[in-house]
């Protein structure tokens, strides 16, 4: 694809070179403000994941809406509907993100996002709830491919891996705010301990989608429509400079010549030139899946429950700790990290930390823990073993977050050229969402049938992952335009 108006060849990695070195750093107040605002949408999907957790934990919550034989299911369902939902958003973004823009594509998901948490706040019966988790979920889906999608296209390569981050950072600071918000109102004894949660999000919702009205579009974006001045300025102000002449050539030229191919299918993302692609980022998609994170996401509360806490408030702010240490470990990966070390060498470390976690936790309790035959109940009573689970789970959580956590969204938000990247991230996100809705609906079945047995899989999961990281290509310093090189093209 690289040849379209070339007539001597070019060695990639003197583009490359070359590439970084003309876009002068400048102030760059632009892109990371634009950035930062962005990526509030992350601390909204991961606020939804940290509240969720901790409220499926509530008594109020429970007596209201489950008995003891339903719980198991219903929880699964609540969890699996939102999913799914997100799933099928994240399917058809492709659509929304190149049809309305990336930035309007943001604004609608967060509108979804709040009429979803509408239902939850005056929901009273459970029809009400899944009403709120399937537009929730709508919302949730749009967002997580529209605001990687975003990032990728206003970045300057050397920082594009920080600055995708930044939505899984503050997914992480969100998952942190959710525990420790529904940690304070899990002490009221009414319907508000689980409502209030739900209505500063709300409030958060309208804040964000506020202020993404005052965000630059896209330039990429804006060049694909034809809107040529107003990218050129959009990528100047981004930029805090106007030498941004080269690259902004660099992208209208790799972008016309996209254009002149004709029209856009879903069919392309399987052409010669482009599965090497499709295939790399969902395989790291569903990878993703597949760590178990989903399962500590919504599940810790209950898990640290199990490993002998004593009430659902110790559980909650123990899921909270893991959260604080989650945001510690990604801000530093974000900010030394990921454009240092390179994606690949932070999957790989990844997982053969979580997979020795997952190992041992399995262990701990498989040898440690008693059912009561009577209740049913399971019962760990020796104290090492106890704190060796909690411990196994923070540094599963902590590694996650340095890794797998950081590299996942900036991936595939930067192996796409211009002409698939919104419905090629669709479709991968569409994958991510689909696989969690399993985990997150056969886990709590998984866990209720064997208490080890969850953790010995995705320990199991993240051997064969391993194996198919070695093929991935690095893309780490490149730009958007040359990943055609790193995949293959002559």
């Amino acid at each position: 694809m690289s040849s379209k108006v070339q007539t001597t060849p070019i060695d990639p990695e003197v583009m490359s070179t070359k590439s970084v070195d003309t876009i002068q750093p400048g102030i760059r107040k632009g892109v990371y403000l634009s950035s930062i605002i962005a990526a509030i949408g992350g601390f909204l999907c991961g606020f939804d994941t940290g509240a969720t957790s901790g409220v499926l934990t509530m008594i109020p919550f429970q007596e209201r809406f489950f008995t003891e034989e339903n719980i198991q299911y219903l929880q699964g369902l609540l969890l699996a509907f939102f999913l799914m939902t997100a799933a099928l958003s994240a399917f058809f973004s492709g659509y929304f993100c190149d049809r309305f823009s990336r930035k309007y594509s943001i604004i609608g998901a967060t509108v979804l996002f709040c009429i979803g948490n509408v239902f939850l706040v005056i929901g009273h019966n459970f029809g009400l709830l899944l009403a709120g988790r399937l537009v929730g979920g709508l919302g949730a889906g749009l967002m997580t491919n529209g605001i990687p999608l975003y990032h990728s296209e206003i970045a300057p390569p050397d920082i594009r891996g920080r600055l995708i981050s930044f939505f899984t950072l503050m997914s992480t600071f969100g998952q942190v705010a959710g525990y420790f918000v529904t940690f304070g109102t899990s002490y009221l004894v009414t319907d508000w301990s689980w409502r209030a949660p739900y209505l500063l999000q709300c409030l958060i919702c309208f804040f964000f989608g506020f202020s993404m009205l005052f965000m630059p579009y896209s330039p990429r974006w804006l060049v694909d429509k034809g809107r040529i001045e107003e990218a050129l300025v959009a990528l100047t102000s981004l930029r805090g400079t106007d030498q941004v002449q080269h690259e902004f050539e660099e992208i209208k030229d790799e972008i016309e010549f996209e254009r002149s191919l004709g029209k856009r299918t879903y069919a392309e993302l399987f052409a010669p030139t482009n599965r090497n692609r499709f295939f790399s980022a969902a395989f790291v998609a569903i990878a993703t899946s597949f760590t178990g994170v989903v399962a500590i996401w919504y599940y810790a509360p209950q898990i640290f429950l199990t490993a002998g806490l004593s009430d659902v408030s110790s559980s909650i702010a123990a899921t909270g700790g893991t959260g604080i240490l989650s945001f510690v470990c990604a801000a530093i990966s974000l900010q030394w990290v990921i454009d240092t070390w390179g994606r690949k060498k932070l999957f790989l470390s990844g997982s053969v930390i979580m997979a020795i976690s997952m190992f041992i936790v399995g262990a701990m309790f498989e040898v440690y823990t008693i059912v009561d035959v009577e209740t049913g109940d399971v019962i760990l009573q020796n104290t090492n073993a106890r704190n060796t689970i909690i411990a196994f789970l923070y540094i599963f959580a902590g590694t996650y977050a340095f890794t797998w956590g950081i590299a996942t969204y900036v991936y595939p938000a930067e192996v796409f050229n211009m002409r698939t990247r919104a419905k090629g991230l669709g479709l991968v996100y569409g994958l991510n969402w689909a696989f969690s809705i399993m985990i997150s609906y056969c886990v709590p079945l998984f866990l209720a049938s064997s208490v080890s047995g969850v953790y010995f899989f995705f320990g199991a999961c993240q051997v064969v992952t391993m194996a198919g990281l070695w093929f991935l290509p690095e893309t780490a310093g490149k730009t958007l335009e040359e990943m055609e090189y790193v995949f293959g093209a002559k």
